[in-house]
């Protein structure tokens, strides 16, 4: 018989050991009330926060069209359109320019929303991305920027295929001089912008390369807004068409001196109609068409690399061409144009990149109307200096716009910039 002693000694240890058990995996942990991370991330998805914050410094000898979003330089002829002139003041200078601007300042999150099984297992992402590069309303201060969507798209991706929805950057033209990136070049020598739009891409791997074949179809009109014939701002002349613009490229990486180089070759096609004939051609029906390459390519391992485009094509105001002009309202005749860049970049140290490139883009002069542009070219040099997660930068750009009846305008402009990326 045992003591009690002994079987007091007994329970106490069976007591340890069913404490030092697990909780079963059936049994749920018990949940928080209120909001949580769950009500706002729901299981599978996950969110990703980037962007950064960053003031630009913007000098000019000259006027341009805007102080900050420079297209072109205003003609230097004092007998110039109201508007378009900018003549050498009773000082014997120019008229100079000083702008600083924290509008570039921007914030996006990455989304990834798991595999949906019941969409054969697509993969899907989304973006969504703002800065604050609109003016906001009528006669608002220069302190009151308002927010501009840039980016906001879902994607479904089934191995090598996938398909987007959304808002996003053109199709063609997909590189970016690294200079004034308040306009990123368009209207002098780069093409494309952002538009709503559908987009397959089909991304194959080839041992160390890939083939990329993609198409798109997006909204006309929705960067120039157009509507010639003034019948109501609902009724943009790409909306009349009936017709969406209709874009393609197919490209091919591969490895090259130590980095990864990628050529592609592009086309654009988009229509417009206006309800009454414009112009002495009395025509309503319009189109907008281009093709183009790029060439992204490294030249000594990650130090040195040369990058460009080079396209042609007409009536492309809508792609930010032919320095944002497309038809010829006197003759109703489209634009025709031809542009492009090339940029060379070498990394002189760890913390410091240097580039020097040239961007042309040149309207055929006699499609332009009598004081229309018809020429903008660009030579610039730039400084990157980044010291993660702080960078720095200057550039130098000269800058000259051509016109059609009418002297020329230059102008020599600085910018400066210091942002912190996260």
């Amino acid at each position: 018989m045992k003591s009690p002693s002994s079987t007091l000694l007994a329970l106490c240890v069976l007591s340890l050991a069913a404490q030092g058990q697990e909780t079963p995996a059936s049994t749920p942990p018990a949940q928080p009330t209120g909001l949580t991370w769950k009500d706002l991330i729901g299981d599978p998805s996950r969110l990703k926060f980037y962007g950064f914050l960053r003031l630009d410094l913007q000098y000019d000898d000259s006027r341009a069209n805007n102080a900050q979003t420079i297209g072109w330089i205003l003609s230097e002829d004092p007998t110039a359109p109201s508007g378009g002139a900018n003549p050498v003041g009773a000082n014997g200078r120019n008229n100079e320019n000083f702008n600083m601007h924290p509008r570039l300042t921007r914030f996006g999150v990455d989304l990834d929303g798991g595999v949906v099984q019941s969409l054969a297992g697509a993969k899907l992402t989304g973006k969504v991305e703002v800065d604050f590069f609109n003016s906001g309303l009528a006669g608002q201060s220069e302190s009151r920027e308002a927010l501009r969507m840039r980016h906001a798209w879902l994607k479904l991706t089934w191995g090598d295929l996938s398909l987007l929805a959304g808002q996003t950057n053109d199709l063609i033209s997909p590189l970016f001089p690294v200079v004034n990136a308040d306009l990123v070049m368009w209207g002098a020598g780069n093409l494309g912008d952002r538009r709503p739009q559908m987009r397959i891409d089909w991304a194959k791997p080839m041992g160390e390369s890939k083939l990329l074949l993609q198409a798109m179809a997006g909204l006309t009109g929705a960067d120039d807004n157009q509507n010639l014939d003034a019948n109501g701002s609902l009724f943009r002349d790409g909306d009349t068409s009936g017709r969406p613009t209709l874009q393609a490229r197919a490209a091919f990486a591969f490895p090259m001196a130590g980095g990864k180089a990628e050529v592609g070759v592009w086309g654009h096609q988009a229509w417009e109609q206006t309800d009454t004939p414009i112009g002495t051609s009395a025509t309503t029906d319009f189109e907008s068409d281009a093709w183009g390459f790029d060439a992204s390519l490294p030249i000594y391992q990650d130090r040195v690399a040369l990058k460009g485009e080079a396209w042609q094509g007409r009536n492309l105001d809508d792609v930010r061409g032919g320095i944002f002009q497309g038809i010829n309202t006197t003759t109703g005749e489209e634009i025709d144009s031809t542009g492009g860049f090339v940029e060379l970049g070498v990394k002189t140290t760890e913390h410091n990149t240097l580039y020097a490139g040239y961007s042309n883009d040149n309207p055929e002069a006699g499609d332009v109307a009598n004081g229309g542009r018809a020429n903008n070219r660009i030579a610039y040099l730039a400084s990157r200096w980044n010291y993660k997660p702080v960078s720095f930068g200057l550039e130098y750009l000269y800058w000259t716009t051509k016109y059609v009846g009418f002297d020329e305008g230059t102008d020599n402009r600085i910018v400066a910039f210091i942002a912190y990326n996260f």
